[in-house]
């Protein structure tokens, strides 16, 4: 009995681990491509980005970014594109003074095998080439040198545009380049663009907007047009995608807007941004030295093979043929890749989980497997672990920007100097907590494994159902109740106690990967949200630990 359970134990913890790496994307990534390679290169875009984050180039430094305008300009024209500045008027700052901007507009149109004029069909890349005016971090007034935010999207799509006029005879659609000013001063780029010069719009019928929040991680699809059906059946050309729909959701929230915000109503398209290490987000951090050539290199993986299937494909050749009705609910796991589902078909698979819980619990009560009274008092514990959790977290993030001196804010609090020790102090604390008290009980109830786990998937049922009813997607809190379910509903039989092992390790992954994301774009002062989610995982993953313990029920 102790060997077996020692395997269990060490397998468990195995599993857990393993499930943690990849969450966190910590293996080793493949080779980022060399300057001479014929595919996507990060280091050709980092030579871009080095001459873009030179120096200081918002709406403060005219100088700077007149330089930075007409480098682009010219390296749109060397590469073949038919390239103007669109400009526009003098118009008030918001921090003082008054400022002039332009954007850069560039069109490649397509080879010798191309379709009509009258029937031609662009994509247009966009991304903005100011950086962030003054902010002010703590006592300090910093200025961003514009490396990821939006040297990232700058450099991107000169890559992805060079590197497709390779097959330009291919073509059957045509590319359009927008670079935009003065997106970090309410999108006005991009808002002067689609007001005054409906050439740059005209036969445009797909978007990608490549953007930044950070300057490392994974380079995510965090948000698409309405009606995605069409679009992510495009995407799904992606090597390694990586994203879910219910950031589209979120992201309505934050007080963020992109030059994506303008367009995506009337435009369909896709907006990518890598969103992780916000303490270098808007700040002269964000430099040359701090990018991530890896990052970069996922934004290639995912564009590269969307642009060639885009231009190549006479299917993409009518004005409707990326607008849909639907949206998708999708999500991407790390190795496992992305899963898409239809509305109805994914509100069927919920409808289908919740019944066979509701089974699983009326059998389990109904012939006194597991006493109903034991179940409400775990469920008790559950419920005080997560008021206690939140109210904690969201304490200590309050009093941690207090001792530094910031204003806290529930989505927005981006500079605490140890705001991630803070979150990862929280997480163990909890974890070790509800293990501890989970074997404690176990000794005094023989039955308290499962009484727990039949609590933790009634909070997690709930909370699913209803942020189903709320957004229309829950992936996050369903997947890991969808498995816990299946393992509840086998358990009775001791051979399918493996079934917890795979269950925990799928929980451990969706969880650790979603809550980090979460943590990320949220920032510390969301800690209370995140660790009251993080509480639901715990006491589902350590519930069925215990429960795999058991050779039977």
């Amino acid at each position: 009995m102790f060997v077996r359970n020692l395997y269990k134990t060490l397998a468990f913890y195995i599993c857990v681990v393993l499930a943690v790496v990849v969450a966190l994307e910590l293996f080793p990534h493949k080779k980022i491509n060399d300057r001479s390679s014929d595919e996507f290169s990060a280091l050709r875009v980092s030579d871009d980005i080095r001459v873009i984050s030179k120096e200081p180039h918002s709406i403060q430094h005219p100088k700077e970014r007149k330089v930075l305008a007409e480098f682009l300009f010219h390296r749109l024209q060397q590469m073949g594109g038919a390239t103007q500045m669109l400009e526009y008027d003098t118009i008030p700052s918001k921090i003082g003074g008054e400022f002039f901007y332009k954007n850069i507009y560039s069109v490649f149109e397509p080879g010798e095998n191309s379709l009509p004029d009258s029937l031609r069909k662009y994509i247009l890349l966009v991304a903005h080439y100011d950086s962030r005016f003054r902010q002010i971090v703590g006592k300090d007034t910093v200025f961003s040198y514009g490396a990821a935010d939006d040297g990232y999207g700058v450099g991107v799509i000169l890559e992805l545009a060079g590197n497709a006029l390779k097959y330009r005879n291919e073509w059957k659609q045509g590319v359009k380049v927008l670079f935009t000013d003065a997106e970090e001063h309410n999108l006005d780029g991009m808002r002067s663009a689609y007001a005054r010069n409906p050439e740059v719009f005209e036969g445009v019928n797909f978007v990608v907007n490549v953007e930044a929040r950070g300057v490392k991680g994974p380079a995510l699809l965090f948000e698409t047009s309405p009606g995605n059906e069409k679009v992510m059946q495009l995407y799904a050309n992606a090597k390694n995608p990586s994203g879910m729909s219910l950031t589209t959701a979120v992201y309505r929230y934050l007080p963020n807007d992109t030059d994506f915000s303008v367009v995506k109503d009337s435009i369909p398209g896709i907006n990518l941004a890598v969103i992780d290490n916000l303490h270098y987000y808007h700040t002269d951090k964000d430099n040359f030295s701090n990018i991530s050539l890896e990052s970069i290199h996922h934004y290639g993986e995912q564009l590269e093979p969307v642009l060639k299937e885009y231009l190549v494909n006479e299917d993409y050749a009518s004005d409707d043929a990326l607008k849909g009705e639907d949206d998708l609910v999708f999500f991407a796991l790390p190795v496992l890749g992305m899963f898409a589902f239809s509305k109805t078909g994914y509100l069927v698979m919920n409808i289908a989980f919740y019944a066979l819980f509701l089974f699983v619990l009326f059998v389990y009560v109904k012939y006194k497997m597991i006493p109903f009274k034991g179940i409400l008092r775990a469920l008790l514990h559950v419920v005080v672990f997560m008021a206690v959790a939140c109210a904690g977290a969201t304490a200590a993030a309050w009093l941690d920007a207090l001792h530094y001196g910031f204003e806290y804010s529930l989505i927005d609090l981006k500079y605490l100097p140890n705001d991630n020790k803070v979150a990862l102090a929280f997480t163990l604390v909890f974890a070790v907590w509800i293990l501890v008290f989970s074997r404690l009980q176990e000794r005094r109830h023989r039955l308290y494994a499962w009484n727990l786990l039949l609590a933790s998937q009634i909070v997690a049922g709930v909370v699913s159902l209803a942020l189903l009813i709320v957004f229309g997607e829950n992936f996050f809190i369903f997947i890991p109740f969808a498995f816990a379910t299946v393992a509840l509903f086998f358990s009775v039989a001791k051979n399918f106690k493996w079934l917890y092992l795979v269950s925990c390790t799928i929980t451990v992954l969706v969880a650790v990967h979603f809550l980090y994301l979460l943590y990320v774009a949220l920032t510390v002062g969301a800690l209370g949200v995140i660790m009251l989610l993080s509480v639901v995982y715990l006491s589902l993953v350590i519930s069925q630990y215990y429960c795999m313990k058991r050779r039977v029920l």
